[in-house]
């Protein structure tokens, strides 16, 4: 299954594509910029949030444009919780101001905040620029005679329980080996992670989502560390408290080493 920022970013390209433009991802930078070609032959850059519930997620210093390591002229928002999907694009100064301004009036509230860590925009916010294909040169209306090859899945890490070990005899029968590790879960930034934790050792390990198969030495690290990469933020979560185990938490579940 695709992270919720793939499954938007891959849902825009087809868009793009079956509108007579040009669509690539870029790997640059961790802000998912997308390199669109309209009908015309004219580029631009793009910034594409993806969400599946809720708000769409940014950060406090994408209040700046100078911050945008992408060079980005447009955000494109993509609600993936809608059949169709549906598209918001709207010009990246435009946003840059808006968030400051939001900002600007959170920052009042309470005095002593800093203009850092994460930002929520609401449907509200961006509903203005519903299908505004135009500003990135491509049709208005789809062509259902343009084929859309599917996106090549990533290789994965395998979550099963159970899999399959060769024996080091001769004999070519198997043995199961059994997965003891709890399975845990995370929901955050609009992003879902699955890991699996070993209470003896402590390590978790991400098995699904952003930084799938990399290993910490605790859930509060592994917090930290997957919240992070998506916001570029430093973040500071209590691990048994953020991964859940059938939706309770892991700390009520199994007691913290000293």
């Amino acid at each position: 299954m695709e992270d919720t920022a793939s499954r938007g970013i891959n849902a825009f390209i087809s868009e793009v594509t079956q509108r007579g433009g040009q669509a690539v991802r870029l790997t640059h930078s961790r802000r998912n910029p997308v390199q669109v070609t309209g009908n015309d032959g004219s580029s631009r850059i793009v910034r594409v949030r993806s969400k599946l519930d809720g708000d769409w997620q940014a950060r406090r210093q994408d209040e700046s444009i100078e911050s945008d390591d992408t060079r980005s002229e447009f955000w494109v928002f993509v609600d993936l919780a809608v059949t169709p999907h549906q598209f918001f694009m709207l010009p990246s100064v435009e946003v840059a101001d808006d968030i400051r301004s939001e900002v600007d009036l959170w920052m009042m509230d309470t005095p002593g905040r800093t203009r850092t860590g994460h930002h929520a925009i609401a449907r509200g916010r961006v509903a203005h620029g519903h299908d505004r294909w135009d500003v990135l040169g491509v049709a208005a209306v789809k062509d259902p005679s343009i084929h859309v090859a599917a996106p090549v899945a990533p290789k994965r890490a395998k979550t099963a329980v159970v899999v399959k070990k060769r024996r080091a005899s001769a004999a070519d029968d198997e043995i199961p080996v059994i997965d003891l590790r709890v399975e845990v879960s995370a929901d955050c930034h609009g992003y879902r992670w699955i890991g699996r934790f070993d209470e003896t050792s402590g390590v978790l390990e991400i098995m699904r989502g952003p930084m799938e198969g990399r290993r910490f030495p605790n859930p509060t690290a592994a917090a930290n560390a997957v919240t992070g990469h998506i916001s570029g933020d430093i973040e500071s979560y209590d691990g048994w408290v953020f991964w859940t185990v059938d939706g309770a938490a892991l700390g009520s579940r199994h007691r913290r080493s000293a």
